[in-house]
C-alpha cells in the first residue's frame, strides 16, 4: 500500500475511514498523529537504509496504531486487518523493539 517511504502511514489509514461514520474517535486520533512532525534522525539518531520496506518512523507509526486495531503484540499483527493494508511481517516489529539503542 505504501508507494513511497515518504508516505505518512496515518494519512494512508485515514483514506479508509469515512468522515460521517461511527469512527469519529479513530478520525480524531489519525488527525492528531498526522499533525506530528517527527524526524528519524532526531528520534533514532540514524536513518533507515534505502533497501528497507518500511522506515523506522513508519514502523513506529504502525506500533502506535496497534491499540486502535486491538492488536496485543507483534505476533497478533499477522491476523489483524492492519496486516492486509501494509506488507510487512512480525519480524519487522520484533527487530524494531529489540534494538537496544532506542530507549
Amino acid at each position: 500500500m505504501l508507494s513511497d517511504k515518504g508516505t505518512n502511514i496515518f494519512s494512508e489509514i485515514g483514506k479508509f475511514f469515512k468522515e460521517n461514520d461511527a469512527t469519529s474517535a479513530m478520525n480524531a486520533i489519525i488527525d492528531m498523529t498526522k499533525a506530528l512532525r517527527l524526524s528519524e534522525k532526531r528520534l533514532f539518531s540514524s536513518e533507515s537504509r534505502c533497501n528497507c520496506k518500511l522506515t523506522q518512523l513508519q514502523v513506529l507509526g504502525l506500533l502506535m496504531l496497534f491499540p486502535c486495531f486491538m492488536i496485543r503484540n507483534a505476533y497478533n499483527y499477522g491476523k489483524s486487518s492492519l496486516c492486509g493494508l501494509f506488507d510487512c511481517r512480525k519480524d519487522v516489529f520484533y527487530r524494531f523493539i529489540s534494538n537496544e539503542s532506542y530507549d
